[in-house]
């Protein structure tokens, strides 16, 4: 069909013919302007013609909210009334696409596919921060023009070619070029793209691609499956610098990869102004600049930009082209001088020179001056009597640890007196000072501690001889606390509560009332059992109360605490147990555990049958500091 104008467009001549339209040349004549006119054909038959259509516009006006210098931009779109044609009117740029430089073979230095590749991931960072995924990046949707610069385009219709079949059930598009989740049919975003443009990059750096088989079914198997190749071992020569960036856009999973397009264009650029200052870089098989619009494989000079470190300049833009070339691709652009940085700069000789005898000269005069200052000799003999007094400086270091390990530090102390006359600076003399100190703190601490029980003991009973047991309890309870291997103490407690609990019993036995006579009923035998009780305590202190049908049975302070270095206080865990002889029957016992400040951690009331001569286990369990306790009674026969 010969087309002269879509919508207000005038239809200048044909650019090119696709599988899904074709596209024009036209003129905006209210303007002026040269755009590219790309139109979508459907068949009228088809069924989803209509929503092919819709959709055609939809990705049309979402690509028209782009604006950046490496995207091709859309201008307007619509439908023509006359001919049912949805087109979309494009930014009209003069160059040729990346697939066809690479099937002409123009050879790119390293640093231009990176500068190539900063530019992409720079604008496809900016189309995925607007909401736009292209999804179809590969050669044929890049663009390079003569003024050396990177348009991505097809951001209208990607969407739409690359997510449908066609009648024949087959992909549109180029499926050497998709992600893993593309092509098994995930969910798509913009990292999707980045994994095309390490496609797109690999294949600029080596001439080939990364995954490459017979059929489609096994490309897309390699996609998915199979790891990408790294790109200096398929070509020989390439820096290595390459690999962790293109090997990262290539990841299977999408969370393996760059993040976004702004991280790879800052690693690219990076590497770009690294690469730009090597000599000598060998060029990558690139195809040449394209002349002009409608130009059938016009023979082009080859460009090929190999910076140096002595340059001070580069241009930025290829030589002159042939004559005919130069009329196809329009008025020449004046090149552009990019100045060098001046650690770039070229170093003179003889300031290499200089420097090289500055740092050798300079070093050697100061080992010389140095070395005129060593002392050789002759050297005074040591003063009478030093061996002597060396001698008993380590005699009085052997009796203070040798009386150290016999656990008498007074002595170790006594010994070390000597040791300050003869070496008053002994790095031995001070340890073994500092230890001695510490054990005779320690002692002292024990002692006075022992002294303490011994004194409430004794106060304990002479209570108890008042009848005063419960102030006696008290004081035989809190010796035991102090010096739990006293077997004085613990036999008067356990003599004082025997007391106590008689005592008890009696007070609640009511006189007998006179009744008359009966058959006369059997007693019920009256005895004591045993109460055992076991807590292995993760705790340094805390305190156990026992209440046996309302009344304290105990008060039991638990301390672990041990002393440390200098008698500081160090945290430690104990097990606690204990046995209480308690009247058999049944009874309440109310078991509460209170924290070293009194607060209460947990409590607990159980229920308890004790036979004549039983016994019971009360176990405290507790898994560790910030554990709940927990409260669990078992009984049984004597062992």
């Amino acid at each position: 069909m010969d087309v002269k104008q879509l919508g207000r467009y005038e239809i200048e001549k044909v650019l090119g013919r696709g599988a899904m339209g074709v596209v024009y040349l036209a003129r905006d004549p209210v303007i002026g302007r040269q755009v590219a006119l790309k139109t979508l054909a459907l068949p009228a038959e088809a069924d989803e013609a209509e929503e092919f259509r819709q959709r055609f516009l939809r990705e049309a006006q979402a690509a028209g909210r782009l604006s950046h210098p490496a995207i091709v931009t859309v201008h307007d779109a619509g439908v023509d009334s006359v001919t049912g044609l949805s087109y979309m009117a494009m930014e009209f740029i003069e160059g040729r696409s990346l697939r066809d430089l690479l099937r002409a073979g123009q050879p790119f230095t390293f640093s231009e596919v990176a500068r190539v590749g900063t530019a992409l991931a720079g604008g496809l960072d900016y189309a995925h921060g607007k909401g736009v995924v292209h999804r179809d990046i590969k050669p044929a949707n890049i663009i390079l023009t003569p003024q050396g610069l990177v348009k991505i385009t097809d951001f209208g219709v990607a969407r739409l070619e690359t997510s449908n079949l066609t009648v024949t059930g087959q992909f549109i598009g180029t499926p050497n070029y998709m992600s893993p989740e593309q092509v098994s049919g995930g969910t798509v975003d913009g990292r999707s793209d980045l994994f095309s443009l390490g496609v797109v990059l690999f294949e600029m750096l080596t001439g080939g691609r990364p995954f490459v088989a017979q059929s489609l079914t096994e490309v897309t198997f390699k996609i998915v499956h199979e790891a990408a190749p790294i790109p200096s071992r398929a070509r020989p020569g390439l820096p290595p610098a390459f690999n962790p960036i293109i090997l990262k856009l290539l990841e299977k999973e999408p969370s393996r990869r760059y993040a976004r397009g702004n991280d790879v264009a800052r690693a690219l650029d990076a590497l770009r102004r690294v690469l730009a200052g090597l000599p000598g870089q060998p060029p990558v098989a690139v195809a040449a600049p394209f002349a002009g619009p409608g130009a059938a494989e016009p023979p082009v000079a080859s460009v090929v930009a190999t910076p140096t470190a002595t340059r001070a300049t580069e241009l930025t833009t290829p030589p002159s082209l042939p004559a005919g070339v130069a009329d196809a691709a329009g008025p020449a652009v004046p090149p552009t001088v990019v100045s060098r940085s001046v650690w770039r700069q070229p170093i003179e000789t003889r300031w290499i020179v200089s420097l090289l005898v500055i740092a050798v000269a300079l070093p050697t005069l100061a080992i010389a001056l140095l070395a005129t200052r060593i002392d050789r000799g002759p050297w005074p003999a040591a003063p009478p009597g030093e061996a002597e007094r060396r001698h008993r400086a380590v005699t009085g270091l052997r009796e203070a640890a040798a009386a150290l390990q016999a656990g008498q530090p007074q002595q170790a102390l006594d010994a070390l007196e000597p040791v300050w006359a003869e070496a008053p600076y002994s790095r031995a003399g001070r340890y073994l000072k500092r230890v001695a100190e510490a054990r005779v703190l320690l002692d002292r601490d024990v002692s006075t501690r022992l002294a303490r029980a011994q004194a409430l003991r004794e106060e304990g009973w002479a209570l108890h001889g008042r009848g005063r047991l419960g102030e006696a309890i008290e004081r035989l309870q809190e010796a035991v606390t102090l010096d739990p291997s006293d077997p004085l103490a613990s036999g008067y407690l356990e003599i004082v509560r025997e007391k106590l609990r008689a005592a008890r019993t009696s007070a609640r036995v009511e006189p007998p009332v006179p009744a008359p006579a009966a058959t006369p009923v059997p007693e019920v035998p009256q005895g004591t059992a045993r109460l055992e009780v076991y807590f292995n305590c993760p705790l340094s202190a805390a305190t156990l109360e026992i209440d046996v049908d309302g009344e304290a049975l105990a008060r039991k302070q638990l301390n672990f605490y041990t002393k440390g270095f200098l008698g500081l206080k160090r945290k430690g865990a104990g097990v606690y147990q204990e046995v209480f002889s308690v009247r058999s029957g049944s009874h309440t016992l109310t078991v509460r555990l209170r924290s070293e400040e009194g607060s209460l951690l947990a409590e607990q009331v159980l229920e308890v049958t004790l036979p004549v001569a039983g016994r019971a286990l009360l176990k405290v369990e507790m898994d560790g500091e910030q554990a709940v306790p927990k409260f669990s009674l078992a009984t049984g026969r004597p062992r």
